[in-house]
């Protein structure tokens, strides 16, 4: 169970949400996910799969995308770095 910290998911996911992974999901596009921080390796990051390029990267962005640190700034995401799929939610 991961708690969400932030508001770059809003109005899907608040601060204070928690959600439940599942690390062996297939993942797909519009997909939420958790990945780690390309540069903070302690830091998770829950974003949607917006696209998935020709290496098998994934471009992941945050629903709201004024509060979201994202593949617009971080760049994509390989699969490595996908924790896993949000496939669930609780308040």
């Amino acid at each position: 169970m991961i708690v969400v910290d932030g508001e770059s998911m809003l109005p899907l996911l608040r601060s204070g949400d928690r959600v439940l992974i599942d690390p062996n999901a297939v993942v797909g596009i519009g997909d939420i996910v958790v990945a780690k921080h390309p540069f903070k390796k302690s830091v998770r990051l829950i974003k949607r799969v917006t696209a998935i390029d020709a290496n098998a990267n994934y471009i992941l962005t945050g629903d709201n995308p004024s509060e979201s640190s994202d593949s617009r700034s971080l760049g994509s995401f390989p699969a490595s770095e996908i924790v896993g799929k949000v496939v669930s939610k609780t308040n």
